[in-house]
């Protein structure tokens, strides 16, 4: 089946899930209205996208159902309705700006939800972020990170621009076209550095992923070896053993793999979006890591090489979600 198909028969076993996003804007909009001499319009738009939302709910029910990785996702969503709901000031504000009708009153009203997301948001995606599937869901929770730190710098950017709209736009417009322009270009310069710090980490993660994966293949190659039978030599003397048992050469290989697996933990802790570890996404999380840790350690001290394969699968998972964002000049 193509992905046409596919994408076609999905439209149309789920398209009633439309009316979720369309019932929650009619909400908000028709709240934006009850102030106004529009009340009577906006409360019919304010109860019927309740019950647009209400008819939604078993086809979006349906569909996280069907597919395990969906499962988890109803923080995000709840997450992303909150978002919506406190931008509908801030998205007024930049209509009625677009236009040329906006007063300073429209501004102030800005202020404070783009404050709020400012430094809610990084910290409501980690409180959102589902916790089953940790390296099946890698890739999205990569890219989430990356998407929501954008969200949030534009709001505390957007903040700083509606405080001197509403504090300046009146005395001072002409400065003021020429900060609003330089707070712009402040908005590019972030987001680029917050996804080329995306792109570089999984660059340096795929890498310490493959040094790890190279020396378990070296140290089961030594194994394998070791448990060979050989022929003895003519004059055959017993190999040197280490006081555990252990030829050098193994030793050595599973001290190398164990130095490897330190530099890609370092790795797997540090946060995707921002070098604060208070307001970043770590990587994959704590309890991840260490599910991670001890099957790696047992494949590494283990004398059978099958043991480690649930840690070359966790492994060759991070492999795939980095593949897509590597970048070695980032």
């Amino acid at each position: 089946m193509t992905f046409r198909q596919r994408a076609i028969g999905h439209m149309r076993a789920y398209w009633m899930i439309t009316w979720i996003p369309l019932g929650f804007s009619a909400n908000v909009y028709g709240n934006s209205l009850y102030a106004t001499p529009h009340q009577r319009l906006g409360l019919i738009l304010f109860f019927g996208g309740f019950v647009l939302v209400a008819f939604g709910m078993p086809t979006l029910k349906q569909f996280v159902e069907d597919e395990p990785l969906r499962r988890g996702n109803e923080k995000v969503v709840v997450l992303g309705l909150i978002l919506l709901f406190l931008m509908a000031g801030p998205a007024r504000a930049m209509v009625r700006a677009v236009w040329g009708v906006a007063e300073p009153g429209d501004y102030r009203t800005a202020i404070v939800p783009l404050i709020l997301i400012c430094f809610s948001l990084p910290l409501a995606v980690r409180w959102a972020e589902p916790k089953d599937f940790p390296l099946r869901r890698l890739p999205s929770r990569i890219r989430r990170a990356a998407v929501f730190r954008t969200l949030a710098n534009g709001a505390g950017i957007g903040a700083v621009a509606a405080f001197l709209n509403a504090r300046f736009v009146v005395a001072y417009p002409a400065p003021l076209i020429s900060t609003v322009l330089t707070l712009m270009v402040a908005m590019a310069v972030v987001t680029h550095k917050t996804y080329a710090r995306v792109r570089k980490l999984c660059t340096q993660t795929y890498v310490d992923v493959q040094t790890l994966l190279r020396d378990m293949a070296d140290l089961d190659d030594a194994k394998d070896f070791d448990r060979a039978p050989k022929k003895p030599p003519r004059r055959w003397r017993p190999r040197p053993r280490t006081g555990q048992g252990i030829d050098e050469d193994q030793a050595d290989k599973r001290m190398t793999a164990r130095r490897s697996w330190d530099v890609l933990k370092l790795d797997l802790c540090t946060t995707i979006d921002s070098g604060y570890r208070l307001f970043g996404m770590p990587f994959i999380t704590d309890s991840a890591i260490a599910d991670l840790e001890r099957k790696v350690l047992v494949g590494i001290d283990t004398d059978d090489p099958d043991v480690a394969g649930p840690a070359r699968d966790d492994l060759h998972a991070i492999l795939n979600a980095c593949a897509a964002r590597i970048d070695v000049l980032a």
